[in-house]
């Protein structure tokens, strides 16, 4: 089954990807376009109705899956995850996916299964070891994570990708984007946190049939790095709406385009939780990560 480009053309190894592209369904084909044109909202609309068409379709479950990532509806996406991965349960691209949504729960060790189950199905998936290598330095083992960017280096055919993990890798220079820290300085997971990669460039989960992957991520204190590829090739990358989100589904779509390359929108989205937020010990929660997604490595 052909798979959509993702949010960055594929570069961003923590990015969530649409699939389902030779689908014939109209819902399917609306959905894509929404997705691309960054109306997350009518993407999962569509996306729904392709489900009230043919639920047993896995890649409409995952299309829908992918759009509520970018809304920031962690728990919902995963839940859409799981669903797909009922009907197709030998996808590799939707574990990725779903990984990719744990990582943005917080949930790092049920994310390394996920891409170690991904990388079973298809030997050559570099974005699972790069993404998986990312997840091993957010739970403080660097030194496995290493090897899995090193691998993902290796496996990946994309000169600019390949570049592009390299220097999220710190072995081309200093990183384009900062590192994300786990669970307690996430204050929007709850399982929160939204996809596409380690430590270079990080794209969004792999499924919904229009959408796909995003930009290699870094490693830092734990890390999860972003870097964009090139300007003409990106796949617009629509500016934050607060939309009906709350602070903490706000914070939530921060680190999922984090995770997509989208450092601006990340922080975009951020600093509208610190205005919502009421709470003191959350808004604290808010400013330290916002610190440790401008930290460089």
């Amino acid at each position: 089954m052909k798979r959509m480009l993702s949010a960055t053309l594929g570069l961003a190894t923590l990015g969530t990807v649409l699939v389902g592209c030779s689908t014939t369904s109209p819902s399917m084909h609306i959905g894509a376009a929404a997705y691309r044109a960054g109306e997350y909202v009518a993407a999962a609309d569509a996306f729904s109705d392709a489900i009230a068409k043919n639920p047993r379709s896995a890649d409409a479950w995952n299309n829908r899956a992918v759009a509520r990532l970018r809304l920031g509806e962690v728990n919902a996406a995963i839940a859409d995850f799981n669903m797909a991965l009922e009907l197709a349960p030998r996808d590799a691209e939707i574990y990725y996916n779903r990984a990719n949504g744990l990582v943005a729960a917080g949930q790092y060790q049920e994310a390394i299964a996920d891409y170690s189950r991904a990388i079973e199905l298809n030997s050559s998936y570099a974005k699972a070891y790069f993404n998986r290598g990312t997840a091993y330095a957010l739970v403080g083992q660097r030194d496995v994570a290493q090897n899995d960017w090193s691998r993902a280096i290796a496996l990946e055919p994309d000169p600019w990708a390949k570049s592009a993990m390299r220097r999220s890798a710190g072995l081309d220079g200093p990183p384009t984007v900062a590192v994300v820290k786990p669970i307690e300085t996430q204050p929007a997971v709850a399982p929160a946190p939204p996809p596409g990669t380690g430590p270079a460039t990080v794209p969004l989960p792999s499924k919904p049939s229009p959408v796909a992957a995003n930009p290699p991520v870094p490693p830092a204190a734990p890390p999860v790095v972003a870097v964009a590829p090139p300007q003409q090739t990106m796949l617009p990358q629509p500016a934050a709406s607060l939309q009906s989100l709350d602070a903490r589904a706000l914070a939530s779509r921060a680190i999922t385009r984090e995770l997509d390359g989208d450092h601006g929108g990340a922080m975009q989205d951020l600093t509208a939780a610190m205005q919502l937020e009421p709470d003191p010990g959350r808004r604290a929660s808010i400013a330290n990560l916002m610190r440790l997604l401008d930290t460089p490595r």
